[in-house]
């Protein structure tokens, strides 16, 4: 038994690797087409996995160098940091979608030539065509050269609170034809880079938290400007909003005065988009210390039909 050897045994291999020679010759098209589809969507993968975990450690190196937890909450003059921050993770929603397109492109290329296309007159047509369809697709262009200005001109990036025409809330993602805006109502906005001709970013820079106090007129207004500065003055100290303000608080003076009413107005230099959270504070701490000292805000004018007296 030991001795036993099946007959034609050694051709096994041979045979087997005649079977896979043959199939690789009768199939070789479909199957470098497939190579092609594989390797580019892990490429694809790898490169955008690769950008985003990039712009992750840029994020996370500004964030932990400044020992904070909210890009609103970066210490930089003049917010340099926070900007660049904002800015890496626009650029890496773009960045995601522009591999993409590169990469199904070449695929695209290699593909047709596999199928015996002739690629370079392909692309003279697609050049003809293109341009034909440039003048009846002039929003699309418009929209894409508009997003694509608008990011590496940092108008705004991820992350920033913007208002757009009648839109306000914050940006979600910067697209190269579309802008998603997230409303304060939870409302998704989708707005076309196009359409975008005027824009105001409440996080560049810096923001200004600005308080009307309206008293009698018969009030002591030295005191009541001593007590709201000093009142403004003491957020400065306090924990919770010592971060968000930048600047020393300032009132303006009287604004208005209308019969028994006169308007005090207040103003403090914030950090972006902490102007919202100092103004909600101020107004606590005003109500506060005003009860404390007497003073009386004014009550609200009555109205009559033919207006209000």
């Amino acid at each position: 038994m030991t001795g036993f050897r099946l007959e034609g045994a050694e051709d096994v291999p041979a045979v087997v690797g005649n079977v896979f020679g043959d199939f690789v010759t009768a199939y070789q098209v479909p199957l470098r087409i497939l190579l092609i589809i594989v390797v580019a969507v892990v490429l694809n993968w790898a490169l955008r996995r690769v950008l985003m975990r990039t712009v992750t450690r840029i994020v996370q190196g500004v964030k932990r160098a400044q020992d904070v937890d909210t890009t609103s909450e970066i210490q930089a003059a003049p917010y340099v940091n926070a900007r660049a921050v904002q800015r890496t993770r626009t650029l890496g929603t773009v960045g995601r979608a522009i591999i993409t397109w590169v990469i199904v492109v070449i695929a695209l290329i290699l593909v047709l030539s596999e199928l015996q296309v002739n690629v370079g007159a392909l692309v003279a047509s697609a050049g003809i065509v293109g341009a034909g369809l440039a003048f009846g697709a002039q929003n699309i262009v418009k929209d894409i050269l508009n997003g694509i200005f608008m990011v590496f001109e940092d108008q705004l990036g991820v992350g920033d609170i913007v208002t757009i025409g009648e839109v306000s809330g914050t940006v979600e993602d910067v697209g190269i034809r579309v802008t998603q805006v997230r409303a304060m109502d939870g409302t998704l906005w989708f707005v076309r880079n196009g359409e975008i001709l005027t824009l105001g970013n409440s996080s560049q820079g810096w923001g200004r938290a600005v308080i009307d106090v309206t008293v009698r007129a018969d009030s002591d207004l030295a005191k009541v400007e001593r007590v709201t500065l000093e009142t403004a003055k003491s957020l400065m100290h306090d924990p919770a909003t010592a971060r968000k303000i930048s600047g020393e608080p300032e009132v303006w003076g009287v604004e208005s005065a209308f019969g028994d009413r006169a308007t005090l107005r207040l103003a403090v230099r914030t950090r972006p988009e902490a102007q919202w959270a100092v103004k909600r504070a101020l107004r606590a701490a005003l109500i506060r210390r005003y009860n404390e000292e007497g003073i009386q805000l004014a009550a609200e004018l009555p109205k009559y039909p033919g207006g209000t007296v």
